[in-house]
């Protein structure tokens, strides 16, 4: 497309050759003539001058420095997200429907809507609705009293256990599964574990991704349910009467324990784990490596990872930190007897 019809798409202001062809798009280093890339920040301008790229996506504060003098630009308040357009208008195709495999097995009651695309060894249970122009991958297995929305993708060995609602547009990468058992058991009378049979189910709502290898635990009671647009990396816990609120990013190897409920628009860095029955606030950011052990007030930056650091100094550190309460009982000693 030409960098005018690119602009238009994308809704972003033009400065330069309107009639350049564009071929495609590409990172800052790596692109080449016909191609369009994007500038994040003003510590990427020193490689412009190297840069074979036709044209760069800017943000507004950019658009003016030396460095991009001559070159046809793309300008955006949103650089970045513009740039996942420019990506999105390149390279995202509609999938064309392939049709339903002969080898589906599909249980009695169950229907699959029009435009589907059902590869081989697919398995849907009893009374599941799989609605229009859903892709089914190799391997998936669908429970029975399962909902599939209309234009959802499922990446291959993907698990839904029985009665998981699964709304529009949404992808489920490869080893991912849905609704098996939440993990809840209590001793009995010869401190054996007793299981807690798990009676609820999962929901999940539109445009939702989950990651590779994600597990989402069904309820004891009531539902464990991820709301519209929530975005997860791949290889994370969602435990049983988990709430996980509209537009929530959550980054790979978090774990939610039972109960926790989690607001809209939070950021949820790597390796966060919660406690069970906790609540998360809208807006709220956590980084990596927290152990989320109370609640959290909406808007919050949180964090408590222990940096990387010399083995033989943290070794030292760490007895210091076992004795932090006999140095404090000390300290409080001296300060009383100082004001003596």
């Amino acid at each position: 497309m030409t960098l005018a019809e690119l602009a238009q798409a994308i809704c972003v202001e033009l400065k330069g050759d309107p009639d350049i062809e564009l071929t495609g798009v590409n990172s800052l280093a790596e692109a080449v003539a016909g191609e369009i890339t994007f500038v994040a920040d003003a510590a990427r301008l020193a490689q412009i001058s190297g840069s074979a790229a036709s044209a760069f996506i800017v943000p507004v504060k950019l658009a003016a420095d030396a460095a991009l003098a001559g070159r046809n630009l793309l300008v955006a308040k949103d650089a970045k997200l513009a740039f996942a357009r420019t990506i999105y208008a390149f390279h995202a195709s509609v999938p064309a429907a392939q049709g339903v495999s002969d080898d589906l097995v599909l249980g009695a009651g169950s229907t699959v809507g029009t435009g589907c695309s059902i590869h081989p060894r697919v398995t849907v249970g009893r009374n599941s609705v799989i609605g229009d122009r859903v892709t089914l991958h190799p391997g998936t297995v669908i429970g029975d009293d399962c909902r599939i929305g209309a234009d959802t993708v499922i990446f291959a060995n993907v698990s839904i256990y029985d009665g998981t609602e699964i709304g529009a547009r949404c992808r489920i990468h490869s080893g991912t599964v849905i609704g098996a058992d939440g993990f809840s058991f209590t001793p009995d009378e010869q401190g054996r574990q007793f299981k807690l049979l798990q009676l609820g189910r999962v929901v999940i709502e539109d445009d939702v991704e989950l990651g590779a290898n994600c597990c989402v635990d069904r309820a004891g009671f009531g539902e464990t349910r991820i709301r519209r647009g929530a975005k997860f990396d791949n290889l994370i816990q969602i435990g049983h009467n988990v709430e996980i609120g509209e537009d929530t990013v959550v980054a790979a190897l978090a774990g939610f324990s039972g109960g926790t409920k989690v607001g809209n628009r939070c950021i949820l860095a790597g390796q966060i784990g919660t406690n069970q029955h906790i609540t998360i606030g809208d807006g709220a950011i956590i980084t990596a490596r927290t152990g989320v052990t109370k609640s959290v007030e909406a808007g919050k930056l949180m964090g408590g990872m222990m940096a990387a650091m010399d083995y033989q100094q943290w070794r030292k550190a760490h007895v210091l930190y076992t004795r932090l309460p006999e140095l404090f009982e000390r300290l409080k000693k001296l300060e009383k007897n100082a004001q003596a």
